[in-house]
């Protein structure tokens, strides 16, 4: 699609901040008010749109994805998203540990452990942690209580899902969403066994490929969190 448009502009709304399109708000692909909570958020998606060039490249726009998928698809589909964190907090990548060589099982507990520490200080929950990767069971109550901590805001939810795919945890997910790790600090947590293997082996370009585009993923993440969780009357 050709670019149509000239301006882009935020403007306030009854219920939070608009992107305006030319003076035309702009709308979700399925054709919804894409009205967001924030005004650094709409200010994200804003500057996404003003920054295309004669073509517009939807792939180049992770914050107007995010957000179109929270008004789109994830407000239909809560308690199915919320279950999906759920599943994810009961195979934390976190809580499967390596059962060698002694350099990979001491490097995963010193990037990973202050992450579940975190976690069970913040939510008051108890994790398993297994050596392999025979599947341990997390208590009923931890995950109930980590769904609990992802349930409220619609574009929050929406965040947490897509951070929790990207880094295989719904520890990092959290972790990022609550400011208590920057992007650099994910990925490395995230793509831990990866990096090690490429240390020790070499790289692999296919490897390398699908890692870069994780870490601009939890890094897009994380500016869209902090977006989120500020002041709405900015």
């Amino acid at each position: 699609m050709r670019r149509f448009y000239e301006q882009v502009s935020v403007s306030e709304v009854d219920d939070g901040f608009a992107v305006l399109l030319d003076q035309r708000e702009l709308k979700t692909p399925a054709k919804r008010p894409l009205h967001l909570p924030s005004a650094a958020l709409a200010s994200l998606v804003a500057d996404e749109w003003q920054a295309q060039g004669e073509e517009i490249r939807p792939h180049s726009m992770p914050h107007m994805r995010l957000t179109s998928t929270a008004v789109d698809r994830v407000t239909e589909s809560v308690d199915a998203t919320v279950a999906e964190f759920g599943r994810y907090v009961g195979s934390d990548l976190l809580c499967y540990r390596a059962e060698g060589p002694q350099p990979l099982i001491d490097l995963q507990a010193s990037r990973w452990d202050p992450l579940l520490a975190w976690a069970q200080h913040r939510y008051d929950v108890s994790f398993e942690v297994t050596a392999g990767i025979m599947h341990v069971a997390q208590s009923r109550e931890t995950q109930d209580r980590l769904m609990q901590a992802a349930t409220g805001c619609l574009f929050r939810l929406t965040g947490l899902a897509h951070a929790t795919a990207t880094s295989g945890s719904a520890v990092i997910a959290l972790a990022m969403s609550a400011g208590h790790i920057d992007a650099q600090t994910a990925f490395a947590a995230a793509c831990l066994d990866d990096l090690y293997q490429q240390e020790v082996w070499g790289e692999d370009a296919e490897q390398k490929d699908r890692l870069a585009n994780i870490s601009l993923e939890l890094a897009a993440m994380t500016v869209y969190f902090q977006a989120l969780s500020s002041d709405k009357s900015s």
